[in-house]
């Protein structure tokens, strides 16, 4: 069976492979982001982002392996809609704040996925 793969094919492939490099990347950036940036005793924020971290981490490494995912690519987009509010959204009374550059990490990380994802998804659905 012969593919016939149109002038636009390569192009799609080479921004999916972008988006995918992307969220790889700061899904890496989240997992290391409580050593990396001080969260200090915001606990449930470090354990929301190494959780948020490795399922986006998963989904690009599965990305980038097989098409068949594509129909779950909305998961991205909200994954990092939720790393760039969740220092807000996880505050606790008894809990130390982080620090500024934790803030600021998640809520750029986020924003990468965020428009990562929607191109994955418009890649896709084209």
């Amino acid at each position: 069976m012969t593919s016939h793969r149109t002038p636009a094919a390569p192009r799609r492939t080479a921004v999916i492979g972008a988006a995918a490099g992307l969220v790889l990347l700061a899904g890496l950036y989240l997992v290391m982001a409580p050593w990396l940036t001080g969260f200090g005793g915001a606990g449930v924020l470090a354990l929301s982002d190494t959780l948020v971290g490795l399922v986006l981490i998963a989904l690009a490494i599965a990305r980038t392996a097989t098409r068949r995912l594509a129909l779950i690519g909305w998961v991205v987009p909200v994954l990092g809609a939720w790393a760039a509010v969740s220092p807000w959204l996880l505050r606790h009374a008894g809990e130390t704040t982080p620090s500024t550059g934790a803030l600021i990490g998640n809520v750029v990380a986020g924003l990468v996925v965020v428009v990562a994802g929607v191109a994955l998804v418009r890649r896709v659905s084209s």
